[in-house]
């Protein structure tokens, strides 16, 4: 512990908080990756080729589910515990989990430490940091523990009284850190006309995914009376895109009946589903390669988009894409970018749009080289492989199959997309930017015909 924490303060010291970060990460999923590699984290007892562990490892600190292996099928309890350690710290944070340890042995958390957190965190005030850290801590416990006993109604007769509080719990913590690991080898496949295992599923990821501030705002509201404007924007674009989300994959698989005969409540409760888990959970309650092209497209805009900032989710963000947006309505009417009577700072836009055309650029690479790299067999369309970068990029992990017949370069090109889809775009490009830079320069403007 001694040696971790002198390595600790010498890396964080001399780095930027964007590289420390990813110096961790990488760390963690290095680490990760080797302990299962070892024959004794498998059901065959065999040694698991390190760039499976390398890929697995990475999916679960990334909270993104997608697997080369099934994991039922490969990973014995000893590497199952490994992947749901990893998504916790994945899904909370190592710098929530490494802080909150001080904070329990009454340590003294130093500034460095706290710009760390408040670019990991995206908080706004290092004053905030310490009470926010407490609060994710203690809420992401108990939402799990929750969960994990609404679960165990179901489970516990299903598989046994161990084995049932085991599988509980790691679908609780894989739901909340919208981690999308199933044990069951078809991840909800087998639950569709099962109505609280898909609720309580549901109700997970949408907790995970509306973020800590928002929750920490709506338990205090009996007390402050008010809302952040974050919060408001959070729950009304997370009630749009899953209202909106069931209404279009209904539109779309209109005259079909992926889910069988079902009563219209059950059937409901699945689009519901469909919409629910590219936000980015990644669990299937159905093949999404039995789905129309209309719903693949509609579940990769969904990926695209995630959760909120602050969350266990992934993707550009709702708040990110509603600035992009009211930024081109404003603009067009030639009015300043506000929204409940508060006005949107330059910065903001400006970073907004920047994570908008690199998070275009990633997944237009990713996609290009799978497309170089890999064989498409023959029947099947450019959207299997569209699906898996789109999904790593999301941290989603949901796919049509293609994942474990990847070439090795087309795994490690899903392994970074899931590094930068973690860390988010602003947080990884600034990791590789000099931690000091140089007054900008200003030069003489000049104009450009655009449009």
């Amino acid at each position: 512990m001694i040696i971790l924490k002198k390595w600790f303060d010498g890396v964080r010291q001399t780095v930027s908080p964007p590289r420390f970060i990813l110096y961790i990460l990488t760390s963690l999923i290095v680490g990760g990756s080797l302990l299962l590699t070892l024959p004794i984290m498998t059901n065959s007892g065999q040694w698991t080729p390190l760039l499976d562990a390398l890929f697995t490892a990475t999916s679960a600190l990334c909270v993104t589910g997608q697997v080369t292996l099934n994991t039922m099928e490969h990973w014995n309890y000893l590497g199952r515990t490994v992947i749901i350690i990893l998504i916790e710290i994945g899904g909370l944070g190592f710098m929530t989990l490494w802080t909150s340890l001080f904070i329990v042995l009454g340590r003294r958390v130093d500034m460095n430490q706290f710009k760390i957190m408040q670019e990991s965190l995206n908080v706004e005030s290092i004053s905030d940091i310490v009470p926010v850290t407490r609060y994710i801590v203690y809420f992401s416990f108990a939402v799990q523990f929750i969960g994990a006993t609404l679960l165990s109604i179901d489970f516990i007769p299903r598989l046994g009284l161990a084995k049932g509080i085991y599988y509980s719990l790691f679908h609780a913590i894989s739901a909340y850190c919208n981690a999308g690991f199933d044990l069951f080898g078809d991840s909800m496949i087998g639950f569709q006309d099962n109505p609280l295992v898909l609720t309580v599923i549901m109700l997970l990821i949408i907790s995970g995914g509306l973020g800590f501030i928002v929750w920490r705002d709506l338990l205090t509201y009996r007390r402050n009376r008010r809302l952040l404007i974050h919060t408001k924007i959070v729950l009304i674009l997370t009630a749009t895109l899953l209202i909106g989300g069931t209404i279009l994959f209904i539109l779309a698989q209109w005259g079909t009946h992926p889910f069988g005969k079902q009563a219209w409540y059950t059937s409901l409760l699945n689009y519901l589903f469909l919409a629910v888990t590219p936000r980015t959970a990644g669990y299937a309650n159905i093949d999404y390669s039995l789905l129309k092209p209309a719903s693949i497209f509609l579940t990769m805009i969904l990926m695209f988009i995630g959760g909120a900032s602050g969350s266990t989710a992934g993707g550009m963000k709702i708040t990110t894409v509603f600035v992009i947006g009211l930024y081109a309505v404003r603009s067009l009417q030639r009015q300043e970018i506000s929204i409940f009577k508060r006005s949107i700072s330059a910065e903001i836009v400006n970073k907004a749009v920047f994570m908008l055309i690199s998070g275009i650029l990633v997944i237009a690479t990713g996609s290009f080289i799978l497309l170089m790299t890999e064989t498409i067999p023959p029947g099947f369309g450019i959207e299997y492989l569209l699906m898996e970068t789109f999904s790593c990029f999301g941290t989603v992990g949901l796919t049509m199959g293609m994942t474990p017949f990847l070439t090795g370069f087309g795994k490690f090109t899903l392994i970074v997309m899931m590094l930068i889809g973690r860390m988010g775009l602003l947080t990884f490009f600034w990791s590789f930017a000099p931690k000091s830079i140089e007054k900008n320069i200003h030069y003489p403007k000049t104009n450009i015909l655009v449009g």
